[in-house]
C-alpha cells in the first residue's frame, strides 16, 4: 500500500522541503547555495519522475494530479522569491516565472471546470527543465563566488588558479540559460493560451458556440 502512495508522497515531498530551500539561499552563504543546489536537483528528479511512476503503476488519481501541479510551482517559487531578496535574480524575472505558472494553472482549472481537458505541452515540460538548469547555473556561480574566485580577471598561467578562472567564468555564464528560461517561460505560456483560444473566446463571445467537451483521458499535470 506505502508503495502505490510513493508518486504523491514525492509531490508532498517538494512542498515540505520547499522552506529548507528557501532557509538554505537565505544563509548567503557558499555553504547554503550548494546546499539548495543539492535540495532543487532532487526536487526537480522528483517533479520529472513521479508522473511517470504513477502512470506505471497504475495508481494515477485526480489528487496525484493536483499534487503535482501544484508543487513544481511551489519549489520553483520558493527556489525564486529566495534568490531576488538576496539580490540573485531581478524581480521581474521571478514575477514572470511565477505569473505563468499560476496562470496556465488557472487556464487549466477552467478549462476543467467547462469540460476540456488541456494536455501537457511539450514546451511546458522543457520550461521546468531550462528554469531549474537557470536557477542552478545561478546558485552555482554565487557560491563559487562567495568563496572568493575570480570572475573577471584575466586568465593567469596553467595552474589551480588559472583552473579556479576556468570555472569561474563558465558559473559567470549563467544570464544564458537564464535569458533561455525567459523565453520557454514566455513562449510555453502563450503556447497553451492560444491552443485554449477556442474554450476562452466562445465562453467570452455571445451567441459563439462552444466545443464539446473532450472525450480524450486525463493527460499528465501542466509543467
Amino acid at each position: 500500500m506505502l508503495t502505490r502512495s510513493i508518486p504523491n508522497l514525492l509531490g508532498v515531498f517538494r512542498i515540505v522541503t520547499t522552506p529548507l530551500l528557501v532557509w538554505l539561499i537565505l544563509m548567503n552563504t557558499s555553504g547554503g547555495y550548494y546546499g539548495a543546489v543539492v535540495l532543487l536537483l532532487v526536487m526537480a528528479a522528483s517533479d520529472i519522475a513521479d508522473g511517470p511512476l504513477a502512470r506505471r503503476m497504475g495508481v494515477v488519481s485526480p489528487f496525484g494530479v493536483f499534487l503535482d501541479t501544484i508543487s513544481d510551482k511551489i519549489f520553483v517559487a520558493g527556489a525564486l522569491l529566495p534568490m531576488v531578496q538576496a539580490g540573485l535574480l531581478s524581480s521581474w524575472i521571478a514575477l514572470l516565472i511565477i505569473v505563468r505558472d499560476f496562470a496556465v494553472s488557472g487556464l487549466r482549472s477552467f478549462a476543467a471546470a467547462e469540460g476540456q481537458v488541456i494536455s501537457a505541452r511539450q514546451y511546458g515540460k522543457q520550461k521546468l527543465v531550462i528554469t531549474v538548469t537557470a536557477l542552478v547555473w545561478c546558485l552555482l556561480a554565487a557560491g563559487f563566488n562567495g568563496a572568493g574566485a575570480p570572475v573577471f580577471q584575466s586568465p593567469p598561467a596553467l595552474s589551480l588558479a588559472g583552473l579556479a578562472w576556468l570555472v569561474s567564468w563558465v558559473f559567470s555564464l549563467w544570464p544564458v540559460p537564464m535569458l533561455l528560461a525567459i523565453v520557454w517561460t514566455a513562449f510555453s505560456g502563450v503556447d497553451y493560451f492560444w491552443k485554449a483560444w477556442p474554450l476562452l473566446s466562445s465562453t467570452i463571445t455571445p451567441g459563439a458556440k462552444r466545443p464539446a467537451p473532450a472525450a480524450t483521458p486525463r493527460k499528465s499535470p501542466i509543467k
